[in-house]
């Protein structure tokens, strides 16, 4: 069976998203790329393309684009047939290298065929950057870089006036995650030509730079709190700001993402489980879709009166006062009416708040709670000492998430795939991520809950 190369993929997915009858495979026993027609109650009609090596990505991407130009025009197979020819169409020379109009259409036809995520096609539709691009020069990898390291007012501001000076894009804002997601999706739409992942390693690389520098250090990555000290912190809170101290009860109860406390779709059953999101492929308004969380510890439920009545008053208080923005596929308002596909795109804006809550960033310091969640960092030994140092720093939301994850491997003998599950995400991110803080004592006790019981530990 020929072979179907992840490029091949992403092509066929375009393809289908435009929905061309047009299909691509490696050919039996040849270098070229297959082209056939896919039509119900027809004899497929296939041709080979020589010119498009079938393992050169760009070849696929190339084929790909000529593909929809082609359906647009009405052309047939035979058509490509005398096209490809004698072998001339290789020749990346020959002026086959995609243009942006044509990478811009084809990237929001992927994505839309995805069903997921719509807010990372705003640079290639509408005044978006990639738009803005001369449309009669090929893309190159230096387009895609100058966008994921400047800001983006700069960048327009530059493409109006030359001698405008471009702004380098802070590593550590959140919009520059999104300027990453963005060079990956180009990849994963088959133009990896113009969005390499070397370029996708530089950048990641540029984030991680400050925080390899605190491992070298011997400096910790998160201010982890103890589970006492969220106990005394949210008592505090629920008895200043009920409404916040709801929020963050939840997010420390059940390990969630500052923004998923928007998109609770059940309040505490009896077994004390909530659901965040919708269970529906189309509907994507949390970052990883829907899952049920579990508790710990159990006795916050009704400590702090997460569900029930109570529960729901708060949750309906928490929209009003800060509204979650659902849109369509296209980015227009959602109207149940008329959209079957539903994304929540400020989700990064609800984080946020809850972030400015904890700690005065962007936000003004009349804005933050008047109590404060602090956590023990250890450091490397200073010179000329040899113990480590140890000082008190400021919590983030996210750090509640962290203590969840260390406190679901001291209490309970979950593996790591029944934790992530809970939490929404891969085993291998929650080994990698969160399981970096936990201790030597901690390791142990958990493995010994694990294997010999929790009659061992005690």
């Amino acid at each position: 069976m020929p072979r179907i190369s992840p490029a091949i993929d992403r092509a066929n997915a375009i393809l289908r998203a435009h929905g061309t009858a047009f299909r691509l495979r490696e050919g039996h026993g040849s270098q070229w790329l297959s082209v056939y027609e896919s039509r119900p109650g027809r004899r497929v009609l296939e041709r080979s393309a020589r010119g498009y090596v079938a393992r050169d990505d760009m070849a696929v991407d190339q084929l790909c684009q000529r593909l929809l130009t082609m359906a647009r025009e009405g052309q047939a197979l035979d058509g490509l047939l005398e096209e490809t020819r004698g072998a001339l169409v290789v020749q990346r020379s020959g002026g086959m290298e995609p243009r942006w109009p044509e990478i811009c259409e084809a990237v929001v036809a992927y994505q839309r065929g995805q069903g997921v995520n719509m807010n990372l096609v705003g640079p290639f539709r509408g005044q978006g950057y990639f738009r803005l691009l001369p449309a009669d020069r090929a893309a190159t990898v230096e387009d895609v870089r100058r966008f994921a390291l400047h800001t983006s007012d700069s960048l327009r501001a530059h493409l109006a006036d030359a001698t405008e000076p471009l702004l380098p894009m802070a590593t550590h804002r959140q919009g520059f995650r999104q300027k990453r997601e963005v060079v990956s999706l180009l990849r994963r739409a088959g133009y990896g030509a113009i969005a390499p992942v070397e370029l996708s390693d530089e950048l990641k690389g540029m984030v991680n730079r400050k925080k390899q520098a605190l491992v070298e250090a011997g400096q910790s990555r998160r201010r982890i709190p103890t589970t006492e000290a969220i106990e005394e912190w949210l008592d505090a809170v629920m008895d200043d700001d009920g409404l916040w101290g709801w929020v963050f009860a939840m997010i420390a109860t059940y390990g969630l993402r500052p923004h998923e406390v928007w998109h609770i779709d059940g309040l505490p059953d009896a077994n004390g489980l909530i659901t965040v999101g919708v269970a529906a492929r189309h509907i994507k308004v949390t970052k990883t879709g829907f899952r049920a969380a579990v508790p710990l510890p159990a006795s916050w439920v009704e400590r702090y009166r997460l569900g029930g009545s109570h529960g729901e008053e708060r949750l309906a208080e928490l929209r009003s006062r800060y509204r979650p923005r659902f849109v369509n596929e296209d980015g227009l308002p959602f109207d149940p009416e008329r959209d079957r596909v539903k994304r929540c795109d400020n989700n990064e804006r609800l984080g946020a708040i809850c972030c400015h809550k904890l700690r005065s960033c962007d936000a003004r310091a009349e804005f933050e709670l008047p109590h404060k969640l602090y956590a023990w960092v250890e450091t490397a030994a200073a010179e000329g000492r040899r113990r480590a140092q140890r000082r008190r720093e400021r919590c983030v939301p996210y750090d509640l998430r962290h203590a969840y994850a260390i406190r679901a491997r001291e209490t309970t003998s979950w593996s790591y795939a029944d934790v992530a599950a809970v939490m929404g995400h891969s085993p291998e991110v929650h080994r990698r991520t969160y399981l970096r803080e936990i201790s030597g004592e901690q390791t142990k006790a958990a493995v010994v809950r694990r294997l010999l019981g929790d009659a061992v530990v005690a």
